[in-house]
């Protein structure tokens, strides 16, 4: 039994993982994750992804693959006389290190796939690459004035890009939710039964895994005649013993 075990094990028909591909995003790049990764990344659109693998056995031609869905091609092809051959959708934003055979890619929309480096004599595994838009400024949408005791909402959308959280600030403090202030489907804010304190810079802020971006909106609440405020009056007397204060109010004369 032993002996089966072995010759199974060293059999070419047993499968091994290959060599992995690492990949990192390259600085400057405010909007990704620039750690390395040794299955999957992240990055944005716009940003520079440096493809690096372990030394191979090598042929006289190596190539970098891509997949996604259905479709598999070359990205380039490199024989050892020097000569590079890439394809045309990667023209002009590919750079090939014929050294360790790593492969820089400026990212542009509809990259996400799976990519790998063949030698000819030795294949790593495929590398999962996911490439999201960075969000543009958000758009706040509402009226710029409320009357006290009445309601009013504020809409936050983003034109372009996937988000992936909302949120919102009053005056630069977080804002929580309660029966007055309600959040309501995404990035929508409503302000029930407005007060003279909900007067203030709001903000919207939204956020994907490679970037975040914030808008601002000015809010004024008004004074409604219906709603009455409390007044309040003050009297002071300086340099003298206080007696008996009497408060009048004067009424204007009626006209005929």
């Amino acid at each position: 039994m032993l002996l089966f075990l072995l010759l199974l094990l060293g059999s070419p028909s047993s499968s091994a993982a290959g060599p992995g591909v690492t990949a990192r995003t390259l600085s400057p790049c405010y909007s990704a994750d620039l750690r390395p990764a040794s299955s999957s990344l992240v990055s944005a659109v716009g940003c520079t992804v440096l493809l690096t693998v372990p030394p191979l056995n090598t042929s006289q031609v190596v190539f970098w693959e891509y997949q996604s869905g259905p479709w598999e091609g070359v990205i380039l092809s490199y024989t050892l006389d020097g000569a590079t051959n890439t394809s045309r959708p990667y023209e002009n934003r590919t750079r090939f290190n014929e050294t360790d055979s790593s492969l820089q890619l400026v990212l542009q929309k509809g990259d996400d796939g799976l990519y790998r480096f063949s030698s000819g004599l030795e294949t790593t595994d495929w590398f999962q690459l996911r490439v999201l838009e960075p969000l543009p400024e958000p758009e706040i949408v509402g009226n710029v004035s409320v009357k006290a005791g009445g309601s009013t909402k504020l809409v936050c959308s983003v034109l372009g890009g996937k988000v992936d959280s909302y949120w919102w600030k009053k005056n630069g403090e977080l804002l929580l939710g309660s029966d007055h202030i309600q959040f309501v489907d995404h990035g929508t804010l409503c302000i029930l039964k407005a007060s003279m304190n909900d007067s203030g810079y709001y903000t919207c802020v939204v956020r994907n895994e490679v970037s975040q971006n914030e808008a601002s909106f000015l809010l004024h609440v008004l004074n409604s005649p219906n709603v009455v405020l409390p007044v309040i009056l003050a009297c002071v007397v300086v340099g003298s013993l206080a007696g008996v204060f009497v408060w009048c109010r004067r009424r204007g004369r009626q006209r005929l």
